[in-house]
């Protein structure tokens, strides 16, 4: 075996970069989770505004294109999502923060600081999967496939993909719907889009 700093260096360097790859995929699904549960009941919305204070996160108001469509201590919107709604969502914020010893990791995946409310963050709501996908093109013109069968290529980061388990969503061969490529005019997608099928050959 090797006894070398250098080897047992980069050793420990490389489960570092991994586990750190793994608390931002933590963060983005997290985020996925929490946008799912709010537009259940506020489809309208884009964002959310959460306080985050000794490792814990708080819901302090959801944003649409307009405005604020729910904050906790408005009473003409703070009956908009259910008690067990807001609970999920916390529960889900604890888990996800449970790996960000500090905010950098938050400040990393687009996390914003509100201005001059401490300890705030705006934090964009991805697109839901079902939605967008379902509007996105399939390759040789299907909605859906067998699970697991391929689907063609990412028209953001070029990945190949392949049917999810339902056979109406892709992903790619690690199982992961996020995408971090850019669309034309730079509007980057949470999600993978598949690509338009190339024309036949004459």
């Amino acid at each position: 075996m090797p006894s070398n700093k250098a080897f047992w260096t980069e050793y420990f360097n490389d489960a570092y970069q991994d586990a750190a790859q793994k608390r931002r995929e933590v963060i983005d699904r997290g985020l996925l989770l929490i946008a799912h549960l709010i537009r259940e009941e506020l489809p309208t919305a884009t964002a959310t505004a959460i306080t985050v204070e000794h490792g814990n996160g708080q819901l302090a108001a959801v944003h649409d294109t307009k405005g604020d469509i729910w904050r906790p201590g408005d009473k003409a919107t703070r009956g908009k999502l259910r008690r067990s709604t807001l609970n999920e969502v916390m529960d889900t914020l604890l888990d996800v923060l449970s790996l960000a010893r500090t905010v950098h990791p938050l400040l990393a995946a687009d996390w914003k600081p509100v201005r001059d409310v401490g300890d705030t963050y705006r934090a964009e709501l991805p697109a839901d999967p079902d939605k967008e996908q379902d509007a996105a093109p399939a390759a040789d013109d299907r909605p859906h496939g067998a699970p697991g069968e391929g689907a063609g290529k990412c028209a953001q980061c070029g990945r190949l993909l392949v049917w999810d388990g339902s056979g109406k969503r892709v992903n790619d061969e690690w199982g992961e719907y996020l995408c971090y490529g850019p669309r034309p005019g730079d509007v980057e997608s949470a999600l993978h889009v598949l690509a338009a099928p190339e024309p036949a050959e004459a």
